[in-house]
């Protein structure tokens, strides 16, 4: 059953936007975790996302990394795609913040619009390898990644200016989020059919993992489980978030139960999980 996030999209950006507002000139230029961008080139760069996929996806115009590989021959996608962000975030340097937010404010909108009406069962252009796929995704993956997206440069934002955490449901929907990339890491991690695994992200919610056939489904809930993956609730926000290191990880999620079980479905996604460098 397809996930939906579209709810959300318009409140996680309306948290945005009332962290934005409140910054001075100082807290704009404040580093963070992302080596090269202040928290203005993080904005600035929620923003290229949001341009980008609106041309690709709404508009089927041409994507912006095809256009910048007409001028950069021979790099590799990640290539591209690290090098496109830095030239847009430097390019768009000019951008006042009080502009900055009324544009965020406005593509937040445009894309919720499209995202609300688009179908989450249709089938979008472009593979969501975020869930482990190299096949063209339907909408409600597209739609999935982007909240994490949203999520996760939030979060980088509010650690870097030491303002509070994302909690109650938006952070409560990106936990959701794992659950279902648990289940699309492990697609080949295949215990006998009815194995069940808990993932347990404190107040933040609990899922339960079921083997079937061809993949493990999704439910939310449920007490009783062979093995079980637990995040400690004061990590579960840094989890989602992307604001956890190697050890930090090993620390904040522990394994119970049928370890070999809950070891095995983990262990896809862990890597995914840690703070980019």
């Amino acid at each position: 059953m397809p996930l939906d996030l579209t709810p959300f999209l318009r409140p996680e950006r309306a948290a945005l936007l009332e962290l934005l507002r409140d910054l001075t000139d100082e807290e704009w230029a404040t580093p963070t975790e992302c080596p090269a961008w202040s928290v203005k080139g993080l904005a600035l760069h929620i923003l290229g996302d949001d341009l980008s996929l609106l041309t690709r996806q709404r508009d089927h115009s041409t994507d912006s990394l095809t256009l910048f590989a007409e001028d950069h021959p021979g790099l590799t996608f990640r290539e591209l795609l690290d090098g496109f962000n830095e030239h847009w975030v430097s390019g768009a340097r000019f951008l006042s913040a009080p502009l900055l937010i009324e544009l965020l404010d406005l593509v937040g909108q445009w894309s919720a619009d499209f995202y609300e009406g688009v179908g989450l069962d249709t089938i979008s252009g472009e593979p969501v390898q975020f869930f482990a796929t190299l096949d063209l995704s339907p909408y409600w993956q597209v739609i999935a990644r982007e909240y994490s997206e949203r999520f996760i440069h939030q979060a980088q934002i509010r650690r870097a200016l030491g303002r509070p955490e994302v909690d109650g449901e938006l952070l409560a929907v990106a936990a959701e989020v794992h659950a279902h990339l648990l289940a699309a890491w492990a697609r080949e991690f295949a215990p006998p059919a009815g194995a069940t695994v808990a993932f347990a992200a404190g107040a933040a919610g609990r899922w339960v993992l079921t083997r079937e056939a061809d993949g493990w489904a999704v439910d939310a809930g449920g007490t009783d489980a062979d093995g079980t993956i637990s995040v400690a609730d004061g990590a579960v926000n840094r989890l989602v978030g992307r604001g956890l290191d190697a050890p930090d990880l090993d620390r904040a999620v522990t394994c119970s139960g049928d370890l070999d079980l809950a070891r095995g479905l983990f262990a896809p996604i862990a890597p995914l999980l840690v703070r980019p460098e």
